[in-house]
């Protein structure tokens, strides 16, 4: 619309057979730019804008061939003379820096020497002073545009790079969760069962243990140990019989304070948690030479807390190694990877305390 006085003056020095196919090529990519810049793809943006700069090279490149001869009585000037900029600034969508200034160099040259042509010489002004407002009016949008697309392209690869390290990290802890999972299932399953075969030889313990480790191993393969939850009874029968499968001779107490009987606990929970006790009670008979160990249950309808207490040598906790398999992987890690925890108390000659907890 603010052209139209413009193009009307314009058809007096101009052909119509050149006026019409320079307007569609002209404003015809331009008009296209707005729809898809709302629902468009980054690719189809960038060839519209080169369809839009290169449209309105073929009209200045063209003016030749469309010009009667005449020249322009109006103050108005040649009609694409008003917008050059607006075809650098497409340029810069479609293209690098470097290549859409030198379409901002050739755009404003050619319009200001076509416009200084096709005017009467007495209203044409000075065409230094009009070369250099172009170029000054023209590159300041074309330099806002830069520097737009620059910072879109820094966020879009920093947003490519934030999604890679998270993928990554992902991969990384997977990784070590596996890695987790194999050395407990190592330390507590085939370390233990190997152990218990060297020293009681062929056993009721041995078998049921071995037995125990076959199974774990079985759940590994099929990764079923995130599945399902458990009701009050089963989570009690399973601590009951991991813990018996270690140590058939300890005392097993429960405690039970739940108001709906139906209520579920994850089974990863329950077999994260019975894990750590079995090798809290494995420790006693193995380590602390223990004559008696007693696993306390609490059950609640939001809380397990589970209590592995012997008559043991004791040791100080202080004085054991940050990587023992035993107490960091197998206790530690375990309770911190549900989100739960465990503490030990010990001192030498008076026992050990191991008391594990998870809250809903």
């Amino acid at each position: 619309m603010l052209t139209s006085p413009a193009i009307a003056a314009s058809l007096a020095v101009m052909h119509m057979w050149w006026t019409v196919p320079a307007l569609v090529v002209v404003f015809g990519p331009g008009l296209a730019l707005g729809p898809l810049a709302w629902r468009g793809s980054p690719r189809a943006l960038r060839v519209c804008a080169g369809f839009a700069t290169g449209g309105y090279l073929a009209a200045v490149f063209t003016w030749g061939f469309g010009w009667n001869g005449a020249h322009l009585s109006e103050t108005t000037g040649i009609w694409f003379f008003s917008f050059c900029g607006l075809a650098a600034i497409a340029a810069a969508l479609a293209m690098r820096p470097t290549y859409a200034f030198v379409v901002l160099v050739v755009v404003v040259i050619s319009s200001v020497t076509i416009n200084y042509v096709a005017r009467d010489v007495a209203r044409s002004g000075l065409f230094v002073p009009d070369m250099a407002w172009a170029f000054a009016f023209s590159l300041v949008y074309f330099a806002a545009a830069v520097m737009g697309m620059r910072t879109a392209t820094v966020l879009d690869d920093t947003r490519a790079q934030a999604y890679r390290t998270a993928a990554a990290a992902a991969a990384s802890q997977a990784r070590a969760n596996e890695r987790q999972r194999f050395n407990q299932l190592t330390h507590d399953g085939v370390m233990a069962t190997l152990l218990v075969a060297a020293r009681r030889g062929n056993s009721t313990q041995l078998a049921a243990q071995a037995q125990a480790t076959l199974h774990a191993l079985d759940r590994i393969r099929g990764d079923a140990d995130t599945d399902g939850t458990m009701t009050p009874d089963a989570v009690l029968t399973h601590l009951g019989e991991v813990t018996a499968t270690v140590d058939p001779t300890r005392r097993f107490e429960v405690r039970r304070a739940i108001d709906s009987p139906d209520a579920g606990y994850p089974a990863t929970v329950v077999r994260t948690v019975a894990a750590a006790a079995a090798e809290a009670v494995r420790n006693s008979g193995r380590h602390a030479r223990a004559s008696k160990t007693i696993v306390s249950v609490e059950i609640t309808d939001d809380r397990l807390h589970i209590e592995v207490a012997d008559n043991g040598h004791g040791f100080e906790p202080s004085t054991v190694p940050a990587d023992r398999l035993g107490i960091a992987i197998s206790i530690r890690e375990r309770m911190a990877h549900i989100g739960g925890s465990a503490t030990i108390e010990s001192a030498p000659m008076r026992g050990t305390r191991v008391f594990l907890e998870w809250v809903r």
